[in-house]
């Protein structure tokens, strides 16, 4: 056999090696198969383009990753937080602008003071006048009825006008006491109203608004497990009552604004803060309520870190616990194969019964 030169040698090399260059110098792919096999290649194929892969350079290392196609399942649940967040800002845009109107109203706690019971008097005033029509139409249907009895016993009748009259002033009466009672209610609308104004003034000229809550790294997984339903009323405020004193108990950061529709406290400043948020938000032609959980971080990468933390997690997934319900409830993510469970005994909410 004659020997190869040089030359030749390093063409027949070029051509042994030209296809593992031709791919390097392309884009190479690192996938898995739903079977868990690892797969190289420069191309993915149709058919597998919904795992995730990953692009490597020239020495196998990882540039570029792209992750698995999101399931109906995951995008409906992104699309419900989203909501759910949005309705959110909405209530504390809406409780802020309540405030500024409380602040650019009074100007200290003697103005609400005197203006509640400026109100109350005019109130009180209106009842004594309903109070001295009502002794009015006593002594006139007393009068008619005296009248009708005389008539009656002198064996004439009761004329058919008289009757009407004495009818009307009946009703004139009932109209007036009930007018009484809507007075009395509205006295004590306006009583609790300027109480919660009186506390919330209090609080704002002590304690500094945050601006609107920064975005948050949360856990994905673990957001729709923070919401609570309540069917009426009285569960609904047995909840929140709940829910402010789980607030409390879990946060790190001052309190901040306490509503009806809001418990929010300050934004986190320590990588290890946590900051929570409850919104009470009512559906429309819906009875009850959904009381909604969201919590937030340091937007730090310890922050981050910390709030996937099995502690912030936890906290997380006591929220609905603490509340009563037992359960999470995938609401309008899976509602055809979703399984309710019962709620808890004595429990003041329960879990959204499928409709």
């Amino acid at each position: 056999m004659q020997p190869v030169n040089i030359l030749t040698a390093a063409v027949i090399l070029g051509v042994l090696l030209a296809p593992l260059h031709n791919a390097i110098a392309g884009k190479l792919y690192r996938w898995m198969d739903e079977n868990g096999n690892v797969h190289y290649s420069d191309k993915i194929p149709a058919d597998q383009a919904k795992h995730a892969r990953s692009q490597l350079d020239k020495r196998g290392l990882e540039v570029r990753r792209v992750n698995a196609a999101k399931t109906k399942e995951e995008l409906a649940k992104e699309a419900e937080l989203k909501r759910l967040q949005a309705e959110e800002k909405r209530l504390i845009a809406e409780q802020r602008a309540k405030d500024n109107v409380l602040l650019r109203t009074f100007r200290s706690e003697d103005d609400i003071v005197m203006t509640r019971d400026g109100k109350l008097s005019s109130l009180d005033n209106s009842i004594l006048i309903i109070r001295t029509n009502i002794r009015r139409l006593k002594l006139r249907l007393a009068d008619m009825q005296k009248m009708a009895a005389d008539r009656e016993r002198r064996g004439e009748g009761v004329h058919k006008n008289m009757l009407r009259n004495i009818e009307t002033t009946r009703k004139q009466l009932k109209d007036s006491y009930a007018t009484i009672i809507k007075r009395e209610q509205d006295k004590k609308v306006i009583t609790e109203k300027y109480a919660a104004d009186l506390t919330r003034f209090r609080e704002l000229r002590h304690l500094q608004v945050s601006p609107v809550l920064d975005e948050r790294e949360k856990a994905r997984s673990l957001l729709l497990e923070t919401v609570v339903s309540c069917t009426d009323e009285n569960s609904c405020n047995e909840a929140w009552k709940l829910a402010e004193a789980y607030t409390r108990k879990h946060t790190t950061t001052r309190l901040q604004m306490l509503a009806k529709s809001i418990i929010m406290t300050a934004a986190p400043v320590k990588d290890k803060d946590i900051s929570i948020t409850v919104s009470r938000i009512r559906e429309p032609d819906v009875p009850g309520a959904r009381l909604f959980m969201d919590l937030q971080c340091k937007n730090s990468p310890r922050g981050k870190e910390f709030c996937a933390s099995d502690e912030v997690n936890g906290v997380r997934a006591g929220f609905r616990p603490y509340l009563g319900a037992k359960e999470p409830i995938p609401e309008r993510i899976n509602q055809e194969t979703a399984s309710v469970p019962a709620a808890p005994s004595g429990s003041p909410i329960h879990p959204t019964a499928k409709p």
